[in-house]
């Protein structure tokens, strides 16, 4: 933050300071004008830019170094009219990058207390004498139409939002002023996501008080720190620790909901389908299409892997062609099958093939078990990759059925974890155990499977010529899984990651935010905000860019020196 944001207010007539709510003037208010659209002009604009910087100076603690002020006054105040008063004190144009984000953080929580009064209004609509539905006339008896479905119906037309969305808001406003009370002051108080808080709502909606209970204390402090793919995952993991006994009930009820659902139509003479299968099925068509696509793309073919699977599944279902087996590009007639429109050659370009036989690819599905679970000693919950935990008898049942190979590589197997700078891509056995220990992409929050991810250098293989670091080994202390869009943002863009010890990456963006990740143990992500580097200064090795400006000159941290780190 600029050093100025922590001074006395500005006197009345003096240029206000940076950080605070500034919108351009257009004259109408009768000042002068002189330095462009974000200047002052001593009318009425310029008081309430004093106003606006005088609040600011509420919020600021004097004692903290200045370039934290304005970040912990963000996080520290309560949500509801303290924290909207400060947001809307704040100028977005006239803060640096790291303090932008913070804003964007201080909205979102301000989102959290939204929702959870909105959930709380909608209950308390349920729960009015007018939303009691009318007996039937003739036999006096209810109708089956309940109080919450009545407000729900209301709300729908009110708020502009599907009668489903409403149902679930007056749902969440039941659950979080119920046995889900924890979870409804978290979200009001800013310190869990929506997403995250209708996630815990919408799975223990019907879970029993001491089942309920104990999930919710494991997740709530986790989900602090957690996208919501890693607090769904954190349910199930909880749900199987604490009521192992039903898990097999839960299950026989969810894959009695497995179904595709009718094509919904999209733009452009194109429709999406939804598909709900058991987890090991899903995953085991996702591998299976990812592998067959892989696999045209290397011998050539130029479409890309979307289409690749998209196509895969329409030749396997339509025409049964196994995946894998194109058509001849040669041949340009379409392929019809009964009761279809044809299939014509804009779905196989030029590059594709068509081999002699069908294929029979081998899929892999990978499913981490304890060995405890594996013998029969206890339920843990084991792992299938590219979904979460699952229960021990599924975890069971696929380890009887499938292709075994071992995959936890360490000393004792004799397998090398550091090859140094002998070669820059890793031999089989240590990108094994990289994947296997990592199991996602290390990025905050990304749950990519480590399957699907490259491996990154943390420190680089081939530095650029004026960076001062020394090059990278391949070894299991500097690889680490990253997916296609967060490597490309590692080499493309100004993320740096490092790898402190094996299986720990820490993560600097853009902005000076910093992220430790601990992939492989499912453990939530850590924002290092605290001892915090001079804000508005680069990652070790970055070159800083200025932050943008509102017309006046903005203070800057750092000299800008700093080659870049690739």
């Amino acid at each position: 933050m600029p050093d100025d944001l922590h001074e006395p207010a500005p006197e009345p007539g003096s240029e206000p300071r940076r950080g605070v709510r500034m919108r351009g003037c257009d004259g109408a208010c009768g000042g002068a004008r002189d330095g462009g659209a974000d200047a002052t002009c001593g009318g009425p604009c310029q008081g309430e830019a004093e106003a606006a910087a005088a609040v600011v100076a509420e919020y600021l603690d004097p004692g903290l170094p200045r370039h934290e002020q304005l970040a912990e006054a963000l996080d520290r105040t309560p949500t509801g009219v303290p924290l909207v008063r400060l947001l809307e004190a704040l100028d977005p144009r006239s803060l640096d990058d790291y303090d932008l984000a913070e804003l964007a953080a201080g909205f979102t929580r301000m989102a959290g207390w939204v929702h959870a009064n909105l959930a709380a209004v909608a209950v308390e609509l349920a729960r009015r004498p007018g939303m009691a539905p009318r007996p039937d006339p003739r036999s006096g008896r209810g109708t089956g139409i309940t109080p919450e479905r009545i407000a729900a119906t209301a709300l729908s037309a009110r708020l502009k939002r599907s009668p489903q969305d409403t149902a679930a808001l007056v749902r969440e406003g039941s659950e979080f002023s119920g046995d889900l009370a924890a979870t409804g002051q978290a979200l009001q108080a800013g310190r869990i996501s929506v997403p995250a808080a209708r996630a815990i709502a919408a799975r223990l909606a019907d879970q029993v008080t001491w089942v309920s209970q104990p999930v919710q204390d494991y997740v709530l402090p986790r989900a602090e720190h957690s996208t919501v793919t890693q607090v769904k995952a954190d349910l199930e993991r909880a749900l199987l620790e604490v009521d192992p006994e039903h898990a097999q009930d839960r299950r026989d009820a969810a894959r009695a909901q497995r179904r595709v659902t009718h094509p919904r139509a999209l733009p452009d003479q194109m429709a999406e389908m939804h598909v709900v299968l058991p987890a090991e099925h899903a995953i085991g068509i996702d591998t299976a299409l990812e592998q067959a696509a892989r696999s045209a793309r290397s011998g050539g073919d130029p479409r890309t892997l979307d289409q690749l699977r998209a196509d895969g599944l329409v030749d396997a279902v339509l025409t049964g062609t196994p995946l894998g087996a194109g058509r001849d590009v040669e041949d340009a007639s379409p392929t019809t099958v009964p009761g279809f429109l044809p299939t014509t050659k804009d779905s196989t370009p030029a590059g594709a093939t068509d081999p002699a036989g069908p294929r029979d690819p081998r899929t892999h599905v990978l499913v981490t078990v304890p060995l405890s679970c594996l013998v029969g000693e206890d339920d843990a919950p084991a792992d299938l990759a590219g979904y979460g935990p699952i229960d021990a008898t599924t975890a069971r049942a696929l380890a009887q059925g499938g292709v075994w190979r071992r995959l936890v590589v360490d000393d004792l197997s004799g397998s090398v974890l550091d090859v140094g700078r002998t070669t820059y891509r890793p031999p089989t056995a240590l990108a094994d155990h990289v994947r296997h220990r990592d199991r996602t992409c290390t990025f905050p929050g990304c749950p990519v499977p480590a399957t699907r991810c490259d491996l990154d250098h943390s420190e680089e293989w081939s530095p650029a010529p004026d960076d001062p670091r020394p090059p990278g080994t391949t070894s299991h202390t500097n690889l680490g899984p990253a997916c296609p869009r967060h490597h490309r943002a590692k080499h493309e863009a100004r993320f740096d990651v490092r790898q402190p010890e094996p299986g720990v990456h820490v993560w600097t963006d853009p902005t000076g935010h910093r992220y430790r990740t601990r992939p492989g143990t499912g453990a939530p992500t850590e924002h290092l905000d605290g001892p915090r580097r001079a804000r508005g200064t680069p990652p070790p090795g970055r070159t800083r860019q200025p932050p943008p400006t509102t017309g006046r000159a903005a203070p800057t941290h750092g000299d800008g020196s700093d080659p870049p780190p690739f």
